[in-house]
């Protein structure tokens, strides 16, 4: 991709700070600005007077959360060309660096977009049904871990209480499950509105060990699977591919997975290998030969486990991939 500048934008909640590269004057490259539409159209006109086409620029950022979306719905209104990447990925690239200041942390980002240039990504927004998907997924794991804590005191102290305090538990527990009862009513009812949505969601649900939270959850990362073209990206992406870990003749350490990966929903998909294992026949004949293989134990589980981690993921890409529901053979 050809671009004439690239801007760096360090993102916080209520700010932004910008950087033009390459600039002109090194004294007034940089602009702060408040992080809302009226704060953005002003970049805008500051970039002009700068000299810098926006049809010709591409905004370069780290992706942080909601703190990104005002960036990400004003690129997205007036066509402008936008790439959102991991901060620890840019924060890698850049080196040793001291300090912490958010004009020059905009001016390194600018930089990471200039020396990345062919490698750049740029972003395409999820529809608005992804979008309610993704919050509603945030707010049903809040409630999850809010209901297991309550049951954790339950357990823990329960017995020490008195009966209003045990009665008080008990009802917060109940509306917990209540609400997460709504926010599933509300993500079923938004899948079952968008066809394309809906499609993938049924043929996730053939493969046997994929359920409702799975389902949604590989739909959302994937961007209803227009982000990775293939399972093993996804694969990495979720924190499942094993990579090597060896040097000269000094390191030789075990093939192992990432610690930089999605750790919830590589969580959620482990309990799918665990009940794939149990239900589906050919994949429970896999796991006892490969645990056979590799004399069992704990750390065989492990390894085994996200070998069955991995199936799950070939599968679901091949279901969506054919349109076909996937069958289970007799074994």
């Amino acid at each position: 991709m050809h671009f004439s500048h690239f801007v760096g934008v360090d993102i916080s909640k209520e700010t932004l700070d910008a950087a033009i590269y390459p600039a002109k004057d090194k004294k007034l490259d940089f602009l702060h600005f408040d992080n809302t539409r009226k704060g953005l159209r002003g970049m805008i006109s500051w970039l002009k007077r700068r000299g810098v086409n926006p049809a010709e620029m591409v905004i370069c950022a780290e992706h942080t959360g909601v703190y990104t979306n005002p960036l990400i719905e004003f690129a997205d209104k007036y066509g402008i060309k936008l790439s959102l990447n991991s901060p620890l990925e840019i924060k890698r690239s850049i080196g040793i660096a001291r300090g912490k200041n958010d004009k020059v942390d905009a001016g390194r980002i600018a930089e990471y977009a200039h020396s990345h240039m062919d490698s750049l990504r740029l972003y395409e927004k999820p529809s608005d049904a992804i979008v309610k998907l993704q919050y509603l997924l945030t707010k049903r794991r809040l409630y999850v871990r809010q209901r297991r804590a309550l049951l954790n005191m339950k357990d823990a102290i329960g017995k020490y209480e008195t009966r209003e305090a045990r009665s008080r538990n008990s009802s917060s527990i109940r509306e917990c499950d209540k609400l997460l009862k709504k926010v599933e009513d509300q993500m079923e009812a938004i899948i079952a509105a968008d066809p394309q949505i809906k499609r993938n969601y049924d043929l996730l649900l053939s493969v046997k060990g994929i359920g409702f939270i799975n389902a949604v959850n590989t739909i959302v990362f994937t961007n209803n699977f227009k982000s990775f073209d293939n399972p093993r990206k996804y694969a990495c992406f979720i924190g499942v591919a094993p990579f090597d870990h060896k040097s000269g003749t000094s390191v030789n350490g075990k093939t192992r997975v990432s610690k930089i990966c999605r750790t919830q929903q590589k969580a959620e998909l482990t309990m799918a290998a665990r009940s794939a294992i149990i239900h589906d026949p050919g994949l429970r004949k896999y796991y006892l030969r490969k645990m056979k293989e590799k004399g069992g134990g704990k750390d065989a589980h492990g390894i085994v486990l996200n070998a069955v981690k991995f199936k799950l993921i070939l599968r679901m890409f091949a279901v969506v991939r054919s349109g076909q529901p996937y069958k289970i053979l007799n074994y």
